[in-house]
């Protein structure tokens, strides 16, 4: 196969290849026998299948996967042979991979490949930090929601509390129509139906218990199935089964939960945590800063067909999204013309911050590790409660691999410029 590449403008290389007929005939007929000898053809045990039949099922899928395996070579032969850097794989059209008269396969295509970006200037960053102290109102607040978190609930004898929960059996009403029901709701009087005022659902459920009945005034909402009742005036009507009132636990009972000692300890580990979410949120702040400034400083000149392709990936989304919430289609297209710049502004960005990273990672040799691929697995597999292996199964399936890549070293790079920044006190 003899392969020619020709830079013919900025960051673009064209790549011309042609494969003997005599080769393309051999692969061919390599892939009849292979796909012969696993095909299952009415009549014949696999292998046994005439030749003829097997072109007749499937000649057209074996020509196409010869024309990849070749369009693959062709593309890695240029690429190593000349030391290109590809930015993206080439999109080949079907209609480019027709086949020459004298049964040859020759074809061209153009990579796009990664310009030169000069990345200076990033060592010894100015940033003021924005490290609030943990005050101890803080920690009591932390506290206080942890204990919200952790109560148990108990039967509401005297009614139910501001922070209580009610099983209840709701309808509205529209005039005399029953237009929603639903029985076992949870309700709590803090978060009132949609459609009901919440001062008033909040005053009228305090205080009742098991067997009261309630009913508000209402907006019926625009969630209603009966399109002509929604937004109309209506009523609310809450019964309540059983009534429960929540039960904080004791400074004794967190203590045991958190395994310390005493209340002092429980403080001080309380404000620990909070110390260590607010310097990791301050981290993240002071990283995102000095990426955007080292992204912002840094000149390139993206290929234009990346850059075209990632802001219709940009619109496709949107338009998914857009069809997902019930726009019209015409709707739509308008949106997606206004939308175009502002995709093609977040593509370029998305893009050069990609260069950026790469070549600070390659420049600080800030590489990517098998051991952080596994360790990112098992994090990964951690979070979701499932095993390592349908992790990676799951990233190899759906080719999100190198995306995992690109996200551990901008993880690095992020890490690296903080640590090497100075980071001063507000004046």
């Amino acid at each position: 196969m003899e392969v020619t590449v020709e830079k013919q403008q900025t960051n673009v290389a064209k790549v011309q290849f042609t494969v003997p007929k005599e080769d393309f005939d051999k692969a061919y007929r390599q892939g009849i026998q292979q796909m012969r000898q696993r095909a299952r053809l009415k009549g014949f045990r696999p292998g046994k299948a005439p030749v003829q039949l097997i072109e007749k099922h499937h000649g057209a899928e074996i020509q196409d996967d010869v024309k990849q395996h070749f369009l693959r070579q062709a593309y890695s032969k240029a690429v190593e042979d000349n030391s290109l850097r590809p930015m993206a794989h080439p999109r080949i059209q079907k209609d480019d991979t027709d086949l020459s008269e004298d049964g040859s396969f020759a074809m061209e295509f153009e990579i796009s490949l990664r310009p030169d970006i000069e990345v200076s200037g990033y060592q010894g960053m100015e940033i003021e930090s924005e490290l609030e102290p943990v005050t101890g109102v803080n920690v009591e607040e932390a506290l206080e929601e942890f204990r919200r978190q952790q109560s148990r609930t108990e039967e509401a004898e005297g009614g139910i509390q501001e922070d209580g929960l009610a099983l209840c059996t709701v309808q509205f009403l529209h005039g005399e129509d029953e237009v929603f029901r639903r029985e076992g709701l949870r309700l709590s009087p803090q978060t009132a139906p949609p459609g009901v005022d919440g001062d008033a659902f909040k005053e009228a459920l305090v205080g009742k218990g098991a067997g009261d009945r309630v009913e508000l005034d209402m907006t019926l909402p625009d969630t209603l199935p009966d399109e002509e009742k929604r937004g109309q005036a209506g009523q609310c009507v809450v019964e309540i089964t059983q009534a429960f009132n929540m039960v904080p636990p004791t400074d004794e009972e967190l203590c045991e939960l958190l395994d310390v000692e005493d209340a002092d300890a429980l403080r001080a580990k309380v404000r620990e945590s909070l110390e260590e979410s607010s310097q990791e949120r301050e981290n993240n702040r002071i990283e995102t800063a000095l990426l955007d400034r080292l992204i912002e400083s840094c000149e390139a000149e993206l290929p234009e067909p990346v850059l075209e392709e990632q802001t219709q990936t940009r619109l496709n989304a949107l338009a998914q999204r857009l069809s997902q919430s019930g726009m019209p289609e015409e709707e739509i297209e308008k949106e997606l013309e206004n939308q175009k710049a502002t995709a093609r502004e977040e593509a370029h960005k998305g893009l050069k911050a990609l260069l950026v990273v790469e070549t600070l990672g390659e420049k600080e040799d800030l590489m990517v590790t098998q051991e952080d691929i596994q360790a990112e697995l098992q994090s990964i597999a951690a979070r979701n409660q499932t095993g390592v292996d349908e992790v990676r199964k799951y990233y190899a399936e759906n080719n999100l691999g190198q995306q995992m890549a690109i996200e551990l070293l901008e993880r690095k790079v992020r890490k690296y410029l903080r640590e090497q920044a100075k980071v001063t006190e507000p004046s």
